[in-house]
């Protein structure tokens, strides 16, 4: 492998010269005959050793699974624009991941809302959907709560199911508090969701 070090450049342009008109290169352990020519080489070789560093770099920045620093944040500004910038203190691979996110995004399913949900709140919430028998479970009683597997009037966490609330679904997103959940939040909730489909967001101390 060639030598595109700083000194394998300086010998390389040395052996281009005359044979005759100054010393020969210095074996291992032999003093320098020639040292005002070799730190004029070692000048030359200096800056070529840059531009092979710089162009081995740039080989990197032509791919998205190689490329990082100012040319990732590029990548995101051609694609997407400031819609997708670098978080603050964000790394590469970080960075990274969420542009190959959003370059090929799964979009229009029930686990691309509970992935954006624990995305944004960094745990997972609680999705509801009013005609899913597995999250409303029947109508029970405190006589008979597994009636209802659990849930039902005057039982804790009662979810009522309904067939007449087509395309809805309710989201809780445990964020410790009850504010207005995040304007982010609930763009990016939308952006998952199919056409026409509503959700209902709130956040929650916990899921309890």
């Amino acid at each position: 492998m060639a030598d595109v070090t700083q000194n394998g450049f300086a010998l390389r342009i040395r052996r281009l010269l005359p044979t005759g008109w100054f010393p020969s290169p210095p074996a291992t352990g032999e003093a320098e005959q020639a040292p005002v020519l070799n730190a004029l080489l070692q000048g030359y070789g200096r800056v070529f050793a840059w531009i092979w560093a710089m162009l081995a770099g740039t080989a990197d920045q032509t791919r998205l699974a190689s490329m990082g620093g100012a040319f990732l944040d590029m990548f995101a500004a051609d694609f997407f624009g400031t819609l997708l910038t670098r978080n603050t203190g964000e790394s590469d691979d970080a960075f990274r991941t969420r542009i190959e996110e959003a370059l090929f995004p799964s979009l229009g399913t029930r686990p691309d809302v509970v992935n954006t949900i624990a995305d944004e709140v960094g745990s997972a919430g609680r999705v509801i959907e009013p005609r899913n028998a597995t999250d409303c479970k029947g109508l029970g009683s405190l006589a008979a709560p597994a009636i209802g597997g659990g849930y039902g009037y005057g039982v804790a966490a009662l979810r009522y199911g309904s067939r007449a609330a087509p395309f809805q679904l309710f989201a809780q997103l445990p964020t410790g508090d009850t504010s207005p959940p995040a304007t982010q939040t609930l763009d990016r909730i939308a952006n998952v969701l199919p056409a026409g489909t509503i959700a209902w967001v709130q956040d929650v101390e916990n899921l309890d």
